[in-house]
Parts: structure tokens; sequence; C-alpha cells
């Protein structure tokens, strides 16, 4: 328990941070992605702590459901560059395989079944458990396109 409430303190923290850089310094993209990726990797934190210690799932994992409502927007359409990375370990290819539900070929590759598991279901893998995969690093960022 407690390591959960010290999550959220984290959390609340990278909010709040994210609030100033954005606010304060909206045009420096290093300020702003840096507070972006600390925030979710904040959320992620409190997340997967909140699934190992209360059994309750993801509270952040239905949210854009939520956001389904969204008032039209008059003009062109905003674009935003979306840049993620993800390295995953593969720990035991078959069991990564079986999270697939479908079959594999014997002989697939390992990037073959990460690419389908991230295609499948919109890419968790801290869902998947450590026995098939393990995160080993990830990082994103998102901000305004760069018009010519």
């Amino acid at each position: 328990m407690e390591d959960l409430l010290q999550k959220a303190a984290e959390l609340s923290a990278a909010i709040e941070e994210h609030a100033r850089v954005v606010t304060g310094t909206p045009d420096d993209y290093p300020r702003v992605a840096a507070a972006l990726n600390r925030l979710r990797s904040s959320a992620l934190g409190y997340a997967t702590a909140c699934a190992e210690q209360t059994g309750w799932g993801d509270p952040f994992s239905d949210l854009e459901d939520d956001l389904t409502d969204e008032p039209e927007q008059g003009g062109e359409p905003d674009v935003v560059r979306v840049e993620a990375r993800y390295e995953v370990r593969v720990n035991d290819l078959a069991a990564a395989a079986r999270l697939l539900d479908e079959p594999v070929q014997a002989d697939a590759a390992c990037s073959d079944v990460v690419a389908k598991l991230f295609v499948r279901d919109g890419w968790n893998p801290e869902a998947y458990g450590e026995t098939a995969l393990s995160l080993v690093r990830h990082s994103w960022s998102a901000g305004p396109e760069a018009t010519d």
C-alpha cells in the first residue's frame, strides 16, 4: 500500500510539472517532451503498482472512451506527431505466442510475435506479465507537427 501511495505522489508531482511547463514554456519542445514523458512514465508506474498491489486493472485504460463526444473544431485539423519507442525482451517466445490466441509458425521470429501483439491490442507490454515479455525501456512524446 505504501508503494502505491508513493506512486500516486510521483504522479501528482509529474502532473504539476507538466502543467507548469506547458503553460510556462509551451514552445520549448525538449522541456515539454521531457515533462510529458515523466508524466506518462509516472502514470504507467502508478497503473502497474495498482494492478500488482490491489488486483484492480489500469485506472487509465479506458479514458479515451470517455472522450467520444468531443466538440467539432472549425478550420484545418491540427497535426500532431507521436513518437514511441519500446524495447522489449522476449523471455519466452512460446508463452508470448500463446498470448495471441492464434496459431504461430514454429519458426516465427520474436519480432513477428511482438508486432502481432502490438497490432492486436494497442500495445500494453506490462499487461502480459514478466513470463513472456519484459519491458526493457520505453519513451514517447507528442507535439505539434512542424509545418513546411
